[in-house]
């Protein structure tokens, strides 16, 4: 039986810092249980800044601006993080954004459970999901 091909579109925050990369907990979809890049779809009428700015708040609890370009990127998942048969493409954009100075409140949204800062040189690369992997390589 063939997997039927899932899309989706998203916008996202790159935020690094000191050989450090601020991530989220995904608590759902192909992601779930993976570090994550805050961000989500836009809602309908948003711009991508705004679509940001709105996600910095829910996933993170800190209100930012987004300057600076957007990057886009497009991607294929094959597999879940449970390691179960996807065709999940993955299409979005993504901005550099100033680092939130306390990240001490606990934050939950629909798709996460709080974040943290990944250091790029000594924590497990295999905790992170297909997007960041991408988004580090740009």
């Amino acid at each position: 039986m063939p997997i039927a091909t899932l899309y989706h579109f998203g916008v996202y925050a790159r935020i690094r810092a000191a050989g450090r990369i601020l991530l989220v907990r995904k608590t759902r979809g192909p992601y779930a249980g993976l570090l994550d890049l805050p961000g989500r779809s836009p809602e309908p009428g948003e711009s991508w800044t705004q679509t940001l700015e709105r996600e910095l708040h829910e996933e993170l609890g800190v209100r930012r601006s987004v300057v600076g370009e957007f990057t886009e990127f497009s991607l294929r998942v094959r597999r879940t993080s449970a390691g179960l048969p996807i065709d999940f493409r993955h299409r979005g954009v993504f901005a550099d954004s100033p680092g939130p100075a306390d990240l001490s409140a606990t934050v939950q949204s629909p798709d996460t459970n709080g974040a943290e800062w990944f250091d790029l040189h000594t924590d497990d690369h295999q905790r992170l999901s297909t997007l960041v992997r991408e988004v580090l390589r740009k």
